[in-house]
């Protein structure tokens, strides 16, 4: 049997939720107000549900309930006919349940709450930072851009650590000596710098040593080392993808069927 204190903590999580939802309910009854009545008018009345939907998912995270109320959510959606997939951010969950929007009108304004949460905005002055921002669409395009630029920021430190590990341990192409060089490494840096002349088809002409190796040097070195590494392995990454296409697609024309000719596209049967 459960313990009574096991007991009342679903009963608490339970209330919480049902609160929640029906908060939320309620929102959404505004939201169809504000778009049968006001949507041409203004947005204030938008960025006031914005407000509520972002206080509301905040009460839920406060109140310990976000996860229980997040799947009931979901629940509900579902019956209503509205997909909702399981990685979808609990946050944009709440607005497509307030708004019953379609996935690119709900990520527009979950972007929105999204770029207000990182910016450590509290509900009542999300209107202020809405508006400050020039609107939801750049609010979104903030997001998005410092999401893809965390994104490559992150990519190129990681492949930074693999161009380290490859240039201490890879071969030499040549041995040279340059007349009257002296390098000093400072800051501990591992490697030295020379001067080169491209004269074209892979030749350089080896001018002269720099005569002091510091950290930032080899730091901005060995980034632009490792934005070649990930250039170069996105479009390996390309080529094998469209080489596999191009295999499946021949394959499937040999033998083309209603079925599979249905599943093919234009551009596919062209490659063909």
């Amino acid at each position: 049997m459960k313990k009574i204190t096991e007991i009342n903590k679903e009963i608490s999580l339970s209330v919480g939720v049902d609160k929640i939802i029906q908060e939320a309910n309620k929102l959404s009854v505004q939201r169809e107000k504000f778009e049968a009545e006001e949507l041409a008018r203004s947005n204030k009345a938008l960025y006031a549900i914005l407000s509520k939907v972002y206080e509301l998912f905040n009460t839920a995270v406060k109140d310990g309930c976000i996860k229980e109320t997040a799947r009931e959510m979901r629940s509900l959606l579902k019956e209503r006919g509205v997909k909702v997939q399981s990685n979808t951010p609990a946050l944009t969950c709440f607005v497509r349940f307030v708004f019953n929007s379609d996935r690119k009108r709900a990520y527009n304004y979950a972007s929105t709450l999204m770029a207000a949460v990182d910016a450590d905005i509290k509900p009542e002055n999300l209107a202020a930072f809405i508006e400050g921002s020039n609107g939801v669409e750049e609010c979104k395009k903030a997001y998005k851009m410092k999401d893809e630029t965390k994104q490559r920021v992150e990519a190129v430190a990681a492949a930074s650590v693999d161009v380290m590990d490859i240039l201490k341990t890879m071969p030499s192409a040549a041995n040279i000596t340059l007349p009257n060089a002296s390098v000093d490494l400072s800051d501990g840096v591992d490697f030295a710098f020379i001067v080169a002349r491209s004269v074209g088809n892979g030749k350089f002409e080896l001018l002269r040593a720099v005569p002091k190796s510091t950290k930032a040097m080899q730091t901005a070195a060995v980034k632009e080392l490792a934005k070649n590494l990930i250039e170069v392995a996105a479009k390996a990454q390309t080529e094998t993808k469209e080489q596999k296409v191009k295999a499946t697609t021949e394959k499937a024309v040999k033998s083309i069927s209603a079925k599979s000719a249905a599943k093919m596209t234009l551009k596919e049967l062209e490659a063909a």
